[in-house]
């Protein structure tokens, strides 16, 4: 082979090479610029309100904000609660300032390393050198770098929106604890009175020896811990007012507020099955852990694309035998001792245990399902047997103990004894009626959201 057919093989070589070197940094900018999902903000309001039907405001802001159509005067309905917690809630800005993070490393993520340029000055018999390397190794490992990037931008976005859902379900219990703690401690204070009143009446029968000394203090212990009652009812009834003034992050700028609640309509809850499928597929968590399964793998691929680091180069010098010359190099860690074992076999246990992660979300969410889908049945079930059957007979035994009263047939302690029972069953009933609301936000959290529920 004579040197002109070596050096048109060279040359052949050569713009093989440059033909490959440009088609891959085409790849590279076109993988670069193709569209992708942006898991901002905006993102995380479109799904909770896709799910729930509520959403965050266009912008957060250090002073309250009132979403439209929310009125304090005519009283906050349960919705309105909820809209007001999504926009003020402060616990849920700082969350998602998370976000910010994510989205903060998949830029960095993306950018492309600067080159780097060495000089050599010409001081005494050194001549002018520099050169310029670039990391050549980014060409195959920047697309798992950015991959696992925006991975996990979308896994903050999902526990995000686990997050928002799981603030509607918090506001949702608050409201109803607060509703029943008001209504409870009215009932317990007539409640305390009465027994005040009976008390009266058995220390007077007492006095003309009707009952006996031990029978007069049942009265009284009845009355103490009627009274002791109604005094835990107002301690809670201020607990839970501070609670739910923190949860719309309203703790600074109302110190009480009017609620207007409306019990929902019964729901025809389809089969528990039927909602543990919607819920594994819907749940933002069971999304993030299904993420996290996707960041290990690319990861591991990530850790085996570290074994080989090239670096390209291109070396230059004032004084050759031609003057000044330049030409190409190339600098290579050989994977002799380092072979990135430690970060491969960190990947894989990564990828080992967000596998067994995801197998205990999932039997989360069916546990969660189901328990707040049989918590809501039996809720349901006392709330309808107090409703339809006990309070109306409690009603009817204080106006039958009336009449029965006025024509003498009883004693007014007898009387007040009916009454006593009825301000009982009225108590157990608002407590029923605070449990169904209760396990109806549990179950529609634990599906997801409300407006999945079949």
């Amino acid at each position: 082979m004579t040197c002109f057919q070596i050096h048109c093989i060279i040359l052949k070589t050569k713009n093989n090479i440059r033909k490959i070197l440009q088609g891959l940094l085409v790849l590279f900018f076109l993988t670069s610029c193709a569209p992708r999902t942006v898991f901002n903000k905006q993102y995380i309001s479109d799904k909770i309100k896709d799910q729930s039907g509520f959403s965050l405001p266009d912008q957060f802001s250090d002073s309250l904000i009132i979403p439209q159509g929310v009125v304090f005067d005519d009283g906050l309905t349960e919705d309105e609660s909820v809209s007001i917690a999504l926009w003020n809630n402060p616990q849920l800005q700082v969350d998602l300032s998370v976000l910010g993070f994510a989205r903060a490393d998949l830029i960095e993520a993306r950018m492309l390393p600067n080159p780097v340029f060495s000089l050599l000055f010409p001081l005494g018999p050194k001549q002018l050198e520099f050169t310029l390397s670039y990391y050549a190794d980014i060409l195959w490992q920047r697309p798992g770098k950015v991959a696992i990037a925006e991975l996990n931008t979308e896994n903050v976005a999902e526990n995000l929106v686990q997050h928002g859902l799981a603030i509607v379900r918090d506001v949702c219990i608050s409201y109803a604890d607060l509703i029943r703690d008001r209504e409870q401690m009215n009932f317990l204070k007539n409640k305390a009175n009465l027994d005040e009143e009976i008390l009266n009446i058995a220390s007077l029968r007492l006095e003309t020896g009707d009952i006996s000394e031990l029978e007069e203090t049942a009265f009284r212990l009845a009355a103490s811990q009627a009274r002791e009652s109604f005094l835990n009812a107002k301690k809670n009834l201020e607990t839970q007012k501070i609670r739910f003034l923190t949860l719309l992050g309203l703790i600074s700028e109302k110190s009480d507020i009017e609620l207007s609640p409306v019990l929902e309509q019964e729901l025809a809850v389809a089969d528990p099955e039927k909602l543990i499928s919607v819920a594994l597929a819907c749940r933002p968590d069971m999304r993030a852990s299904e993420i996290e399964i996707e960041i290990a793998g690319k990861r591991l691929g990530w850790e085996r694309s570290k074994i080989l680091n090239l670096t390209a180069m291109l070396d230059a010098n004032a004084e050759g035998k031609e003057g000044f010359e330049m030409g190409p190099g190339m600098q290579l860690a050989i994977p002799v001792f380092n072979v990135n074992k430690g970060g491969r076999v960190r990947a894989r246990t990564e990828m080992q245990k967000a596998a067994a992660k995801y197998i205990v979300i999932q039997q989360s969410i069916r546990s969660q399902v189901l328990q707040s889908y049989h918590e809501y049945l039996t809720a349901k079930t006392i709330f309808d047997l107090l409703n339809n059957e006990i309070i109306p007979a409690a009603e009817r035994a204080v106006i039958n103990g009336e009449s029965a009263y006025l024509e003498g047939e009883i004693s007014y302690l007898e009387f007040l004894e009916f009454k006593r029972q009825n301000l009982d069953a009225h108590i157990r009933f608002i407590d029923a009626e605070a449990n169904v609301r209760k396990s109806l936000a549990n179950l529609y959290f634990s599906m997801g959201g409300k407006l999945l529920l079949p």
